[in-house]
């Protein structure tokens, strides 16, 4: 009794599934949501294509609401995502200034932005706050780190690429501890990063390292989930009331 509340934020991938059978719920959310978010804007209206966003990754999200596990959740853990929100806005926001500095990038000197009416800008909020923060930390966290982790193991009999292609057909590993290694670290930051602009590479690595390290602390994916949604919202204040519009 004494341990299950250590499994339950331990074991968020069922085990009774393969990787490539859990492979539509943790990416459909998240390809939706890119696919979605490619339309030109010359086509439908800010308002519409937000709003289409978050109706349809909400009922990607809902459909496959029960292969989904994110472990106990306490007020605590909201807490501590509030304690941390400053340096994870500092990791995020400081490289770009350091990178105009250097010469690399002048991201922090463009004042153009896009325009969004009142609705447009809540209807991203809502996208970018709730919905980005759960199905990003459903897909790294869980999907991702979990899959390096369990592949890390198998690196010395299988090597690196077969460890990581065999996986598919495996069913998750009963974790007792959260899935947190050199190796699925290290994977899981790159695929993040990837998934980012250019510009946003080293800030997307630092944040991500950063609450990978919250993760490991607070023991809870509740956590990651919190400041992540924190974090985009006072990203998209900054970019709408702030003078910071090259953020968002």
């Amino acid at each position: 009794m004494n341990s299950e509340p250590e499994e339950t934020n331990a074991q968020l991938l069922p085990e009774d599934k393969t990787f490539q059978h859990l492979l539509w719920p943790y990416v459909t959310p998240y390809l939706i949501y890119v696919v979605l978010s490619s339309i030109p804007e010359t086509m439908i209206s800010t308002e519409m294509a937000q709003g289409i966003k978050l109706m349809a990754t909400s009922a990607t999200l809902w459909f496959f609401r029960k292969t989904y596990r994110f472990g106990s959740l306490k007020p605590l853990h909201g807490f501590i995502a509030l304690l941390a929100l400053p340096v994870a806005l500092a990791v995020w926001i400081g490289p770009f200034y350091g990178l105009n500095m250097l010469g690399l990038t002048d991201v922090t000197t463009a004042v153009d932005r896009q325009s969004f009416s009142f609705l447009g800008f809540c209807l991203r909020l809502i996208n970018s706050a709730v919905l980005v923060a759960v199905f990003e930390e459903l897909l790294m966290r869980v999907y991702v780190m979990g899959w390096f982790f369990q592949a890390g193991q198998q690196r010395q009999a299988k090597g690196l690429l077969g460890s990581i292609a065999d996986m598919l057909d495996q069913l998750p590993a009963p974790l007792a501890a959260l899935p947190l290694s050199t190796f699925s670290v290290v994977g899981t930051t790159i695929v993040f990063t990837a998934g980012h602009r250019t510009y946003e590479y080293l800030s997307a690595a630092l944040y991500f390292l950063f609450t990978t390290w919250l993760y490991k602390k607070s023991g809870s994916l509740w956590v990651c989930v919190i400041i992540h949604g924190l974090t985009n919202l006072a990203i998209a204040l900054l970019a709408q009331y702030g003078g910071m519009g090259w953020l968002w």
